[in-house]
């Protein structure tokens, strides 16, 4: 018998950040089809640098100020329209984009951050590189990294699992975030490492058994997996193999055709050891779905 999704939190208060790109307006269009919880709060923040002659800062205080009035209205009309009775509430800061987006969700204890995606390779880029990675570094809550055009509720989501308890986490959010009895994909991508130094000197037998040694182990964290999901009652389905985490993820999400990727990271120590650094942040660029990335609670 198929296991009974359990009731599980909505989204309470949702921080989505707007530079009044196209990109951010990917951000405040998925955030309008969020399932938010009765009565949450939505905080749209919009940051400005504030490194300018006085009479130039209020000029764009002012402007960007009826910009992101206007935003703000069409998003409260959007989860009206939705059935939603979500607040809005339009926030205009100074600062730079990262460590202010992280002290706004801090100051609203934020369940979710919403960021849009710019282009794969841009020149610069506000909300992705260091921005985005410094707001998953240090930032309170779950990131949302929207990359698609936003037409319908999240329905193919895929989990990349490196260690069983990032994947738990990553897993256990992601029902905030989709319809119910909604599968999920699990891709547990494993390495056997240093094979360029040990297999010169193995027979094929011999490395068929290193590798199998390092697939007992990625097999025993899914089945640890398996029973924290099954306790939640959620639906996944599965697929191990071995390789390079970055290219299995990417091509099983095109397999796929994934709308959402979730990604664990280790707490406090930024991007999970399989999706370190430059990694996480190809996977980000390269991926063709909006990704959300989730570190253990502190």
């Amino acid at each position: 018998m198929a296991p009974t999704r359990k009731p599980l939190p909505l989204l309470r208060t949702v921080l989505v950040a707007t530079d009044f790109s196209p990109a951010g307006a990917r951000a405040v269009e998925r955030t309008a089809r969020l399932p938010l919880a009765p009565g949450a709060a939505v905080t749209l923040v919009h940051a400005l640098p504030g490194r300018a002659p006085r009479e130039f800062v209020e000029q764009a205080r002012e402007r960007a100020g009826r910009t992101l009035a206007v935003i703000a209205q069409e998003l409260h009309a959007s989860l009206h329209a939705a059935g939603s009775s979500a607040s809005v509430e339009a926030r205009l800061v100074f600062g730079k984009p990262a460590p202010t987006l992280v002290r706004q969700a801090q100051s609203a204890g934020t369940d979710l951050i919403v960021l849009g995606r710019h282009g794969r390779r841009p020149v610069r880029d506000l909300f992705l590189g260091s921005t985005a990675e410094h707001v998953i570094r240090y930032g309170p809550s779950p990131v949302l990294v929207v990359h698609g055009l936003v037409e319908d509720p999240y329905r193919r989501p895929l989990v990349a699992v490196d260690a069983e308890e990032t994947a738990r986490h990553a897993a256990g959010f992601l029902p905030a975030l989709v319809e119910p009895r909604i599968s999920l994909r699990l891709i547990h991508a494993y390495e056997s490492p240093l094979e360029y130094m040990v297999f010169p000197g193995l027979t094929l037998e011999e490395r068929a058994r290193y590798r199998e040694r390092f697939k007992d182990s990625a097999l025993r964290q899914l089945r640890s997996l398996h029973r924290h999901l099954d306790a939640l009652g959620l639906h996944y389905r599965q697929a191990l193999e071995h390789g390079s985490p970055y290219s299995i993820i990417l091509k099983e999400a095109r397999r796929h055709r994934a709308d959402l990727l979730a990604l664990g990271t280790q707490a406090r120590s930024g991007l999970s050891r399989v999706l370190l650094g430059s990694v996480a942040t190809d996977v980000i660029r390269e991926a063709g779905c909006d990704v959300l990335v989730v570190r253990p609670p502190a």
